[in-house]
């Protein structure tokens, strides 16, 4: 009697924590689209040289943090991602992010936190010249609880920003 007694609060006890597993996967799966979202308007307000939009507090936490693709390079303040990403937005024209992927980002526990992970082709045309360029990207984007962007990771080939395509 005490063992099946045992196996029925072991199997009640298994699936208590299943469907508390679920309903937080499924909360945070929420809290992704919304963020999904957000990644969207503001990677909208950047191709659209919209500076006010996509510098703007309306999307960005106080103490957002970037780390850039450069190899080797710390992580950088919100100060000194404005000044890259000004200069992006002065040398290229036309900027359009193709074939655009969203995907939940994993926390520790391998399950959906919330957080953004972003790939796709990052086409452009060089302001001075007019020659097409073309950069493959990869990106995750961590949001605060006021689902403001904190932390900005991206990934690409920097070689691929001097090469010119037809």
């Amino acid at each position: 009697m005490k063992k099946i007694i045992f196996c029925a609060f072991a199997f009640a006890l298994l699936v208590g924590c299943q469907e508390n597993n679920q309903t937080s996967v499924n909360s945070k799966m929420s809290v992704f689209k919304k963020n999904t979202e957000t990644t969207k308007a503001w990677l909208g307000a950047f191709m659209q040289n919209d500076s006010t939009a996509f510098f703007s507090d309306k999307y960005m936490s106080e103490d957002f943090i970037w780390s850039p693709p450069a190899v080797g390079m710390d992580s950088l303040p919100k100060a000194e991602w404005k000044k890259a990403f000004r200069a992006f937005m002065v040398n290229y024209d036309n900027k359009k992010l193709t074939n655009p992927q969203y995907y939940a980002a994993l926390g520790e526990d391998n399950l959906p936190d919330g957080n953004v992970r972003a790939y796709g082709t990052w086409t452009s045309n060089f302001a001075a010249t007019g020659k097409k360029s073309m950069l493959k990207w990869y990106a995750v984007l961590q949001f605060n609880e006021e689902g403001k962007l904190a932390h900005y990771m991206e990934w690409y080939d920097s070689a691929d920003l001097s090469k010119e395509f037809d």
